[in-house]
């Protein structure tokens, strides 16, 4: 009965650092994601900013920006808002 009991006993350890082992992979997924989240972001950031460099003095009056809000965007860190 002795073996039977502490059988059950690994059992349930072995599950138990299942489960944390499961946690901690899940922790690490979603902060894999959000680092993944936060790069896409700023490549975009970049994109966009490339993209208003570009633009004529037409086009940036057609969307209501002057070369100084063009400029003062242009000047910022691809991790800045």
């Amino acid at each position: 009965m002795s073996i039977i009991k502490a059988r059950n006993f690994h059992l349930i350890e072995d599950l138990d650092i299942a489960a944390i082992a499961y946690g901690l992979v899940e922790r690490v997924e979603a902060a894999a994601d959000k680092v993944v989240g936060t790069f896409r972001v700023w490549a975009s950031r970049s994109r966009d900013r490339q993209q208003l460099g570009r633009m004529s003095d037409r086009m940036m009056q057609d969307i209501g920006l002057t070369r100084a809000d063009v400029e003062l965007e242009l000047n910022k860190y691809f991790w800045q808002k």
